[in-house]
């Protein structure tokens, strides 16, 4: 089976120390997918721990991938210095920001990501799907790479010799997106994911300005009927129940609530009055 999309796909990887993994989950999904390009993320090319693999690398998309256009991506700390190791915490947080600024790039240009994280530190691999939750939409895709040792572990093996093939797998890894809109990406992630970590707020500023009239004056009498909040407001029943309707539409998109419309209701009163 191919995957078909209308928007050009591009295939991401992060580099580790065991390049031969990158060409060999581009090699499987080529088979399905059509890429426009490649991109290589990785870290200081001459003094970090990945200079072997980044030469070897080169060398092998140099001779076996001139069909395709190949992008180096250095990740870099935040004041442009490089990043030899993910050691320290400031280290890392800035590889997870160029990560992430990175995939915001390819997004915002209008690709179907695919990120493989099979090579790198554990962290990196982590960071690189933090940053990924952040930006992918429902086309997008994270891949990793299993693999027994004395495959994976085989050095210049960047190809699967004939009857390795069932030996390696291409696995999807799961991941609950964001779903963004390209031009809602947040320039500041931490900050971002600081106001997804308290979804009362984020889902609170999300309504309209009349929408957020009606949560107020149920905070206020959260017994109050449909009839009686229309009283309040000196609108019809009609136009609250719409209103709180809209409610209960974005509500589902933050938290997850039953179908019933009075289970809608008890739960947004709960949310409203923070007994949740």
């Amino acid at each position: 089976m191919r995957y078909t999309c209308v928007m050009p796909n591009i295939f991401l990887a992060t580099l580790g120390q065991r390049p031969e993994a990158i060409t060999i989950a581009y090699d499987q999904l080529a088979e399905r997918i059509p890429f426009e390009q490649m991109g290589i993320i990785h870290t200081d090319a001459e003094r970090s721990g990945i200079a072997n693999a980044f030469n070897d690398l080169n060398r092998v998309v140099l001779r076996d991938y001139a069909h395709i256009t190949v992008r180096w991506h250095e990740a870099r700390r935040q004041n442009g210095d490089p990043i030899l190791d993910i050691d320290t915490q400031s280290a890392a947080h800035d590889y997870y920001l160029a990560l992430f600024a990175i995939l915001r790039e390819y997004r915002s240009s209008g690709y179907t990501l695919h990120l493989l994280i099979a090579g790198g530190r554990k962290a990196m691999s982590v960071y690189a799907a933090l940053a990924a939750s952040l930006v992918f939409g429902g086309q997008d895709r994270l891949w990793t790479l299993l693999s027994p040792a004395d495959v994976v572990e085989q050095r210049g093996l960047f190809h699967l010799k004939p009857g390795m093939r069932d030996r390696v797998q291409l696995v999807e890894m799961p991941i609950l997106p964001a779903r963004l809109l390209p031009g809602d990406f947040p320039t500041d992630p931490q900050a971002f994911i600081a106001q997804r970590r308290d979804p009362r707020i984020d889902f609170l500023s999300r309504l309209t300005k009349q929408e957020s009239r009606v949560t107020e004056l149920l905070t206020q009498h959260p017994y109050a009927t449909t009839d009686e909040l229309a009283t309040f407001l000196n609108k019809s029943p009609r136009t609250v129940e719409n209103q709180l309707r809209a409610v209960y539409d974005k509500m589902t998109g933050f938290f997850d609530v039953g179908t019933k419309k009075a289970g809608k209701r008890q739960f947004l009163i709960d949310l409203l009055l923070n007994r949740l």
